[in-house]
């Protein structure tokens, strides 16, 4: 094992050495005259929208993102992540950005005319959240100070799920001008274009603006004609994961361990026990747009209430040191959010996991709060 981990650290130096030949590493200054910031407010925050002329860009796919000049220095919207804990991370200072001191490891691919960025970090190419809250929004942000310039290319951290493909075709974007960074960790434009965070660094505050945009855009492409309102209780249909004869094993899951008891007491009050990966994104969002109540463990599926209606009843079972996010975004939006906080019953390494067993008679008690009767 130490072996196979020595091979690897050599082969990794070769590969920086080699690319050192090929393109030189880029240099920090505090001023860079070859990039262009365009200032813009949006409730009193100020967020920037950055232009590069034949700039490149070169991400690791995870914690790493690095925008260069032409004149080979590296600008301001580059990420440069560090983790504090299991999961949690921090952008630090630009100079801590690793291509200053590896380069830029990796064949360029170049792309004629302009291509935004919507580069977010690690977290963004497989979480549905992050999605929604440090991707899409960057288009929000150019298109408030550019709304009349055409984008030829948008590239974004992966398109492998297809929650990803359905939301950039809800917004009007073709496949054939998405690039994907799972396929070009490094390239160059004729004009590349950056945001900064749409919500500063902070997925757990996003902003009210952002899941506006999100609604505005999303809602009015769908043409929903149901009137009978909907009960959703989401389902994560993780049990299958776990052996019940060694629970401590999986004691950093999150995992409601008798979720099919809630399930079949749901049922019989008329939920509609969903699976969002059984729908298509469009669908789903009809549905939760069309409930009056929605009943789910924390965890990026709650995104979706981001499409509820104004006063939806909202209950999250959640273990009681996880984020406060989905409450925060029913704030935001004026819903009637309610928690079920649970302890664990084993210690997990990542505050927002465990192991939860929730009472039904808990769920029962939010519910006639939420003025359900006879049950």
């Amino acid at each position: 094992m130490i072996l196979k981990k020595k091979i690897k650290n050599f082969y990794k130096k070769i590969i920086i050495y080699f690319f050192y030949f090929i393109y030189t590493k880029p240099k920090f200054v505090k001023k860079n005259k070859d990039l262009d910031i365009f200032k813009l407010y949006i409730n009193k925050k100020k967020y920037n929208i950055f232009k590069l002329r034949d700039g490149r860009v070169y991400t690791n796919k995870n914690d790493t993102t690095a925008y260069i000049s032409r004149n080979n220095l590296i600008a301001e919207p580059s990420l440069q992540f560090k983790k504090f804990d299991n999961i949690n991370s921090y952008n630090q200072k630009i100079i801590n950005n690793l291509t200053l001191q590896n380069g830029t490891p990796n064949f360029k691919k170049k792309f004629k005319g302009s291509v935004l960025s919507l580069l977010s970090g690690g977290a963004s190419r497989d979480n549905f959240t992050h999605w929604f809250t440090d991707v899409l929004p960057r288009i929000a942000l150019f298109e408030k100070k550019f709304n009349k310039i055409k984008v030829d290319k948008y590239y974004v951290p992966s398109i492998k799920h297809k929650f990803q493909l359905e939301s950039l075709k809800l917004l009007g974007i073709d496949k054939k001008k998405i690039i994907s960074s799972e396929k070009y960790k490094h390239i160059q434009a004729e004009i590349l274009y950056a945001t900064s965070h749409p919500c500063h660094y902070l997925p757990t505050k996003v902003e009210e603006w952002s899941l506006n945009y999100l609604r505005k855009k999303f809602k009015k492409k769908l043409i929903n004609n149901t009137k009978k309102k909907n009960n959703i209780f989401i389902d994560r249909d993780q049990l299958k994961l776990i052996k019940n004869t060694n629970l401590k094993k999986y004691a950093s899951y999150r995992i409601l361990l008798n979720e099919d008891k809630i399930k079949k007491y749901l049922s019989s009050l008329g939920f509609l026990i969903l699976k969002p990966e059984n729908y298509s994104l469009e669908d789903q969002i009809k549905l939760f747009s069309n409930a009056s109540c929605v009943i789910g463990l924390y965890g990026a599926a709650m995104m979706m209430i981001t499409f509820c209606k104004k006063n939806t009843n909202i209950l999250e079972i959640m273990p009681s040191k996880a984020g406060e996010e989905f409450r925060n975004i029913s704030k935001k939006l004026k819903m009637n959010h309610h928690q079920i906080k649970i302890k664990p019953i084993y210690h997990s390494s990542t505050p927002q996991n465990g192991l939860l067993f929730c009472n039904v008679s808990k769920i029962k008690k939010n519910l006639v709060k939420f003025g359900f009767k006879n049950i």
